[in-house]
């Protein structure tokens, strides 16, 4: 397959992360760091009064339950550490108890959005946060390098990329470097808006992402193509 990007540290693929991650082999990876599409119900709700029309603010297609978990497995197997993924805290709480085959659970973090986007209805607080899945490799003994740190965020949202729900570079380069060693390779199935590829090339890893939509991997090689290595938030 031909990579729609490609330097020295990132490649990057115009695919169907499914049909890429089936053709790569068990634990042909060292770190999984990733925001995963969400399901129909949390897409549904994400919507803003920006413009006044109460209009959805995602624009590419939702996950159901059965793919987020196959997608889950895939990971357990190819890593051969950590999976860190943003997730609907729906999906992030029931993997204590049932993690997805291959990989175990070992902590629940939160982003706090310190300007989430606001309630259109007047008669509950806006969903001001995300969870964070720390998963690692089922029986292995698990390893990271933020000592006795937590692994809690607050922030404002990541600046505008274009892509309809970017995530701040400084966030994911801490995933970076408390999960990942120099010279590891790092997998993002769901690229996105590329801001686990920039923070990744950024910190002396190399990365291998996956988008679905052209138009946000046109994105991500404009943001890695603007300068040698982009510091932007770090």
């Amino acid at each position: 397959m031909k990579p729609y990007f490609e330097d020295e540290f990132v490649t990057l693929f115009h695919a169907d992360s499914f049909e890429v991650m089936a053709g790569m082999g068990d634990e042909s990876v060292d770190c999984v760091i990733t925001d995963p599409p969400y399901t129909d119900y949390v897409h549904t709700n994400a919507k803003s009064n920006r413009s006044g029309s109460g209009a959805s603010e995602i624009n590419f297609d939702s996950f159901t339950d059965d793919m987020l978990l196959t997608a889950f497995v895939e990971l357990g197997r190819l890593t051969k550490g950590w999976v860190v993924s943003t997730l609907d805290h729906r999906h992030a709480l029931p993997m204590e108890q049932n993690p997805p085959q291959g990989l175990e659970l070992k902590r629940i973090g939160v982003w706090v959005k310190t300007n989430p986007m606001p309630q259109i209805s007047s008669d509950r607080p806006a969903h001001g946060w995300e969870s964070i899945a720390y998963l690692f490799k089922s029986g292995q003994k698990s390893w990271w390098n933020g000592s006795g740190s937590h692994g809690n965020y607050v922030s404002n949202l990541a600046t505008p990329t274009g892509h309809p729900t970017p995530k701040p570079v400084k966030m994911f380069s801490s995933f970076v470097e408390r999960f990942s060693n120099p010279g590891d390779l790092i997998f993002d199935p769901f690229a996105g808006g590329g801001t686990t590829l920039i923070a990744a090339r950024n910190l002396g890893r190399k990365a291998i992402g996956v988008e679905l939509e052209e138009k946000y991997c046109e994105i991500i090689a404009t943001r890695l193509s603007q300068q040698a290595f982009n510091f932007e938030e770090l």
